[in-house]
């Protein structure tokens, strides 16, 4: 089964064209994280067709956090000087957005610490929320 699902953000806004016959096609760059080594970064390159291409050109734009599901593949081709060239790339078949229009714009440092992660003192002498 080829199947990957990739959590990361766009690199540059993602470019739209189409091929002769009409079909939309969008490209962009993911940089993810890797899972048990946040100080490495992978840049992977992703392919969508169609609607999905549409929906990432309008939607998506170069820091967006999306998540995606799709399918490994390979290409080989050779250039005009006789090089041959081989690109790993992931054709998306779903992609959603992963953060909220808040994500980026956060209201105070408790909301700030709370997106990070942090852990955030609770004063037992106020009641306490939960």
């Amino acid at each position: 089964m080829n199947q990957c699902q990739l959590l990361g953000r766009l690199v540059r806004d993602p470019e739209l064209r189409y091929t002769q016959q009409g079909t939309p096609v969008c490209s962009f760059t993911l940089a993810v994280d890797r899972r048990f080594n946040r100080d490495k970064t992978d840049y992977i390159r992703v392919i969508a067709w169609r609607n999905t291409a549409e929906f990432c050109a309008n939607y998506f734009q170069k820091g967006s956090r999306i998540a995606l599901v799709g399918s490994i593949q390979t290409r080989t081709w050779e250039d005009d000087s006789g090089k041959k060239h081989r690109e790993v790339e992931v054709i998306a078949d779903s992609v959603y957005f992963a953060e909220s229009k808040r994500d980026n714009q956060l209201e105070s440092p408790v909301e700030d610490a709370i997106a990070n992660g942090d852990f955030i003192p609770v004063d037992m002498d106020e009641d306490c929320p939960f």
